[in-house]
């Protein structure tokens, strides 16, 4: 053999081996990927696979992030129709839909990405990319991805919220348990009703049992005791728009990786990893103590911890039922101590270090100051409390609540302002404070 043609069959080979190396993180119509085989993304941080969770001996189609301790699945495929066998096959087909065949079951198809492209081609490929988003796409075009489908665990780069032009609205719903990833009892959603302003909740079912809080300009409130700090290095992003509305964060995966997880007791968990020794570290559990179940005080009650009882009515209001005694569990809400005549004398009381209440029963305008928030509110006897939700530097925005105030709770770090509408009478001969709250005339 001439020394060219060995020169020539070398370069074809590494060539080959290089082809072959960059195709790692990639399904090609019609390759099978059998339970053992994995893809992984290209920066070796996501894998793709078949797993068993916990003691299960299930088998499942899922991502997890590669080397890390415990092994974290961020998603599965068939959640929802377990393999109880490891015949299963994943394929790619000239339609560009991904299959889980189940040998086991006589190749019955027991889930399917139901993408479809416009036409039949060999060119269709499923890869892994680096975000951990798994993708069907042709040529440059994605026809179908895993981000639009989350399960119980939220990455960067992922969305939460709605498509308003298909209608599909991506949330979080934790597992049945850790050993059994079918739906469980519990979501984590925003609230997404026009003319509303965002927060999110935790339902158990179809009953919330913890709201967030507003969003404040930089996260979403209800997160006591919670500092930022610098190595928090993740940007946020709210988008609002006509064609969808939706929560995201971002942050470059090898120098910084995080996952938020919807727990089967019902726990947000979020969850940050060392990137030297590639374990995790609990970062902040939501609900994290009492005053995080949802309205427990009822309403205009404000929860604290660091008080006894912890429910307490807010200035100006009185217990509902005066034979209601306990002083550890909720209060059945308050009502006020003076009724509201709508006259020249009312005013605002301002609560600081708040959770600012449910936003289901007010409204939302971006462009005014709280100056102005206070004057509309004042000229409006519906009005019971206003606020501005934007905690960011010359932030302005204001919110206008007509209704009861519910979910109302002091926070030690992360609170906002509150003015709550007084009558004359609570405001008259009193001098500019009042146990630590302001009084606005």
């Amino acid at each position: 053999m001439t020394p060219s043609v060995t020169l020539l069959t070398c370069v074809s080979f590494l060539y080959l081996c290089l082809e072959i190396y960059s195709a790692l993180d990639t399904i090609f119509v019609n390759q099978t990927i059998t339970d053992g085989e994995t893809i992984v993304s290209s920066n070796e941080t996501f894998e793709l696979g078949f797993f068993s969770p916990g003691s299960s001996k299930n088998r499942y189609l899922g991502i997890w992030f590669k080397n890390t301790t415990p092994r974290a699945i961020v998603w599965v495929a068939n959640r929802e129709t377990a393999l109880v066998n490891t015949l299963s096959t994943v394929k790619l087909n000239h339609q560009g839909i991904l299959s889980i065949v189940d040998v086991g079951r006589g190749d019955g198809v027991i889930w399917s990405s139901k993408s479809s492209g416009f036409n039949t081609s060999v060119n269709y490929i499923a890869q892994l990319l680096d975000t951990g988003n798994l993708v069907i796409k042709h040529a440059n075009s994605v026809i179908w991805q895993s981000f639009d489908y989350p399960g119980d665990t939220l990455i960067s780069g992922m969305k939460l919220g709605k498509n308003l032009v298909t209608g599909r609205e991506m949330y979080l719903r934790s597992w049945r348990s850790v050993d059994d990833p079918s739906p469980g009892e519990y979501t984590i959603k925003f609230s997404l009703f026009k003319g509303k302003y965002l927060q999110v909740y935790i339902r158990r079912n179809s009953v919330v049992e913890t709201r967030l809080g507003p969003y404040d300009g930089i996260e979403f409130a209800g997160q006591p005791n919670y500092r930022r700090t610098s190595t928090h290095m993740y940007e946020i992003n709210l988008v609002v728009n006509e064609k969808e509305v939706y929560y995201t964060h971002t942050s470059d995966s090898t120098a910084f990786s995080s996952r938020s997880v919807m727990t089967p007791g019902g726990k947000l968990e979020l969850w940050q990893l060392n990137m030297v020794n590639h374990e995790w570290m609990s970062d902040l559990t939501i609900p994290v103590d009492y005053c995080d179940n949802y309205g427990i005080c009822g309403p205009y009650g404000s929860c604290s911890t660091s008080t006894f009882p912890n429910c307490e009515c807010l200035k100006g209001f009185e217990l509902k039922s005066s034979l209601e005694v306990n002083p550890y569990n909720s209060t059945s809400g308050c009502r006020r101590s003076r009724p509201l005549d709508c006259g020249d004398g009312e005013g605002f009381v301002k609560f600081s270090s708040m959770k600012l209440p449910d936003t289901q029963n007010a409204v939302y305008d971006g462009s005014m100051s709280l100056r102005e928030c206070e004057i509309v509110c004042k000229d409006n006897c519906s009005c019971t409390a206003y606020a501005n939700p934007n905690m960011t530097t010359s932030g302005v925005g204001c919110l206008l609540w007509f209704g009861d105030l519910i979910d109302v709770r002091v926070y030690a770090l992360n609170g906002q302002n509150l003015y709550v509408r007084q009558a004359a009478f609570e405001l008259s001969g009193k001098v500019n404070t009042l146990n630590g709250q302001d009084l606005f005339l």
